[in-house]
C-alpha cells in the first residue's frame, strides 16, 4: 500500500489589498517577468578534489560528498589532474567504469518552486584504452532532476518492485554531447576536449532538496566499457521561491535522507537522538520569520448587569506550545491505523514532541542541537545567554484590572507571537551521512504577545438574561409567588405550584384509643 505524503509547502500564495495596490503601482516601474536574484547553492566537493588521485592515474573511489548509482555501484572512475587534462588542472569523474554509471547529488536547502541552474564542464574521455572512434564525435550523457513519488505506511520510501531502487519520477532532463577530438592508438592517454564555456542545466525544483543525476549514455563493447564522458567543476545557483505564509502548523515540510536516498524519519532521527553532538542543525535564514496567531479569548467574560461601574482584578494565564515536523511525521506513522474517537485510542502512546524537555518525554539531544542552530542563526555563534531562546513552549501570567461599564461586557484576548524556523540536521560522524529537513513553529522571543482588554455592549441574549428575575424557589412564607418561569421540566414545574390555602385544608385528628387512655 502506497501513501502519498505532502513533504513540502505549496507554492507561494500572496493576498491582501495592500499587496495588490502595491503590485499595481509598481507595474510601470518593474517588468512583468522580473525575477529575484540568483544566489549560490552549496555543492560539496564541486571540483572532485577529494579523494586525491595519484598523478597519471585513475581509481574507482567515489568523490567525497557524491554518490554512485544503486543497486549497481562502482561504475565510476576518478581521474587525476594529469590524466583528466583539464585546463585548470582539476580532477574529474568518468561516468563509465566497466559500463555506464550514474553520479548523484542533492541540492541541499533548495525549496520546492525555486528555479535552479547547474553549471559544469565536460569532455570526452582521456582514458588510454579509448579507441579513436569512441572520442572523435564526442560522448553522450544525460543530466536529470528527479522527484520522490510515494511512501509506505511505515514512512519508508516506496521501492520499485522487489528491488531496492527507490521509486522516483523524472521531473526535468536534458541530454548532452561532449566535444570530440582526434586520438591515435589505445595505449596512450588522449588530450581531451574540455568545453570552452560551462554546460548549463535549468529546472524548477519539484521537491525540497532536489536530486540531480549525471548518467552516461555510452554503452560500449566490454573491452571499451570504461571509456565514457568526463565531468568536473560543478556549481549551482537558484532563484529562491518566496516564503509561503499559508503553511499550517501541522503541515510543515519534512524529509529524511541517508546519503542522497530518502529514508524514514524514524530511521534518520535515531541517529540524531543518539548523542548531543550526533547531528548539527543549521537554520535557513531565508525561510525563518515571525508572525502572529489569530486572537483567542482567555478566561471568563464579565457581564455587568448592574447600574454602576464594576472594577475587577483578575489573573490571566496562557500557554503557547511548540510544533515541529519531525514529531508530526513520527506521530503520523505511529498512529497511521488509529481511529479517532475510538475507545482503544487513548493517545497514551503518542509520539512526544522532539522539542520538549526530557522530563516531558521528548528528546533532549535533538532539542539541544536545534537550539544551538537557532542561536547561531541569530548571530550568537558562542551560544551565550540570549533574550530570544529556542523555546519549546512558553507560559505567561498577567494581572489585569478591569472597569466594566453598566450594560457592557468585558473579556481578555491574546494574540500569540510565533517564529517559524526551517533548516537541516546533518550527522557529524564520518561514518554516517544522515540529513533531516525539519521545520519548527515556536513561541517567539523577538516580538511580544499581544494582550487585548476588550469591552463592548451586551448582546440581545445577554440583555434578556440581565432582565430576568432571580431564580427563587417557592416557600411557605412568600405567599405562593411564582418566582420561576414554567418550562418543560417536570421537576421545575413542581417548584412553582401554588400551595393550597390554609382555610381549604381538611384538618384530621387521630382519635385516642381506649388502650391509650391513662
Amino acid at each position: 500500500m502506497l501513501i502519498s505524503v505532502s513533504r513540502t509547502p505549496a507554492s507561494c500564495v500572496l493576498g491582501g489589498v495592500l499587496l495588490l495596490s502595491l503590485s499595481l503601482s509598481l507595474v510601470a516601474l518593474t517588468p512583468a517577468h522580473a525575477e529575484s536574484a540568483w544566489t549560490p547553492v552549496d555543492i560539496e566537493n564541486p571540483q572532485f578534489a577529494l579523494p586525491a588521485v595519484p598523478p597519471a592515474a585513475s581509481n574507482t573511489n567515489t568523490p567525497t560528498g557524491w554518490y554512485q548509482s544503486t543497486p549497481n555501484p562502482f561504475r565510476l572512475q576518478m581521474f587525476s589532474p594529469t590524466l583528466a587534462r583539464h585546463p585548470q588542472n582539476l580532477q574529474a569523474v568518468s561516468l563509465n567504469n566497466n559500463g555506464a554509471g550514474k553520479l548523484r547529488q542533492r541540492l541541499w536547502n533548495v525549496n520546492v518552486g525555486s528555479k535552479v541552474r547547474v553549471r559544469f564542464s565536460d569532455s570526452a574521455s582521456t582514458l588510454a584504452a579509448c579507441t579513436p572512434g569512441e572520442v572523435a564525435a564526442g560522448q553522450k550523457y544525460r543530466l536529470t532532476a528527479y522527484k520522490e513519488t510515494a511512501y509506505e505506511a511505515n514512512g519508508e520510501p516506496a521501492k520499485v518492485g522487489n528491488t531496492q531502487e527507490i521509486a522516483r519520477t523524472v521531473h526535468a532532463t536534458q541530454d548532452y554531447t561532449t566535444l570530440g577530438y582526434p586520438k591515435t592508438g589505445t595505449t596512450t592517454p588522449g588530450n581531451g576536449a574540455w568545453s570552452d564555456a560551462p554546460k548549463v542545466f535549468e529546472f524548477t525544483a519539484a521537491e525540497d532538496n532536489p536530486l540531480i543525476v549525471f548518467e552516461s549514455l555510452e554503452e560500449n563493447a566490454p573491452a571499451d566499457a570504461s571509456c565514457g564522458p568526463l565531468v568536473t567543476d560543478v556549481s549551482a545557483e537558484e532563484q529562491a521561491v518566496a516564503i509561503n505564509h499559508d503553511v499550517e502548523q501541522n503541515e510543515m515540510p519534512f524529509s529524511a535522507f541517508n546519503g542522497v536516498d530518502e529514508t524514514s524519519m524514524a530511521t534518520a532521527s535515531n541517529t540524531c537522538k543518539s548523542a548531543p553532538t550526533a547531528c548539527r542543525f543549521t537554520a535557513d535564514p531565508r525561510y525563518t520569520y515571525q508572525y502572529y496567531l489569530a486572537n483567542r479569548i482567555l478566561g471568563e467574560a464579565y457581564l455587568n448587569c448592574t447600574r454602576n461601574q464594576i472594577v475587577d482584578r483578575r489573573k490571566v494565564t496562557w500557554t503557547e506550545e511548540g510544533f515541529d515536523s519531525i514529531s508530526q511525521e513520527l506521530g503520523r506513522v505511529k498512529n497511521a491505523h488509529s481511529v479517532d474517537q475510538s475507545a482503544a485510542n487513548t493517545g497514551a502512546d503518542d509520539v512526544n514532541t522532539q522539542t520538549t524537555p526530557a522530563s516531558l518525554g521528548g528528546n533532549p539531544n535533538m532539542l539541544q542541537q536545534a537550539a544551538a542552530g537557532f542561536q547561531r542563526n541569530e548571530g550568537n555563534p558562542n551560544l551565550v545567554n540570549t533574550t530570544n531562546p529556542f523555546a519549546g513552549s512558553r507560559t505567561t501570567t498577567k494581572e489585569v484590572d478591569l472597569a466594566v461599564q453598566p450594560g457592557e461586557a468585558s473579556w481578555i484576548e491574546v494574540q500569540g507571537s510565533r517564529e517559524r524556523v526551517e533548516g537541516l540536521f546533518r550527522s557529524t560522524a564520518t561514518n554516517t551521512a544522515v540529513t533531516i529537513e525539519a521545520s519548527f513553529d515556536l513561541p517567539s522571543g523577538k516580538v511580544p504577545d499581544r494582550l487585548y482588554e476588550r469591552t463592548g455592549p451586551l448582546t440581545q441574549d445577554e440583555k434578556k438574561h440581565c432582565l430576568t428575575e432571580r431564580p427563587l424557589k417557592v416557600t411557605p412564607d412568600n405567599g405562593g409567588t411564582r418566582s420561576l418561569m414554567r418550562g418543560g421540566d417536570e421537576a421545575g414545574d413542581s417548584l412553582v405550584h401554588t400551595p393550597v390555602a390554609p382555610f381549604s385544608r381538611e384538618t384530621r385528628l387521630t382519635p385516642i384509643t381506649a388502650a391509650a387512655k391513662p
